[in-house]
């Protein structure tokens, strides 16, 4: 088990109906376990699952299994690396968090379109 795995200080903003705030550090390993290269995501940082709501009884925004992966997932955007890559390391991010694996590819995928959608519409999150 990992940093990442163990974490579970990230709860949601008071005010919020979807956006959480990490309790402290979280290190990511890209790629693959003692790949060398890590990915902290510091305490403080703001985060959420983009689940349009007309979908959320399907995906819930306050799964914990996937959060995490969320989290991920924002700060390789933020730090301008591509989509697909970022849809990717989600995928592996939230299959570290024990979501089933068919679950995981479908997220993967929603998560992949969903982001290029925005992204090229320029759509920011309200």
């Amino acid at each position: 088990m990992s940093i990442y795995t163990q974490c579970e200080d990230f709860h949601l903003v008071p005010g919020e109906r979807t956006l959480y705030r990490l309790g402290c550090d979280i290190v990511w390993e890209i790629g693959a376990p003692n790949s060398g290269w890590e990915l902290i995501v510091k305490k403080d940082t703001t985060f959420d699952i983009s689940v349009p709501r007309w979908l959320e009884w399907l995906q819930s925004p306050h799964d914990r299994r996937v959060l995490l992966g969320a989290a991920i997932h924002d700060e390789l955007l933020l730090l301008k690396l591509d989509t697909v890559f970022a849809s990717a390391e989600f995928h592996r991010a939230i299959l570290a968090r024990d979501t089933p694996p068919f679950r995981a590819w479908i997220l993967f995928v929603s998560t992949l379109v969903w982001t290029a959608v925005r992204r090229s519409l320029k759509i920011t999150r309200s």
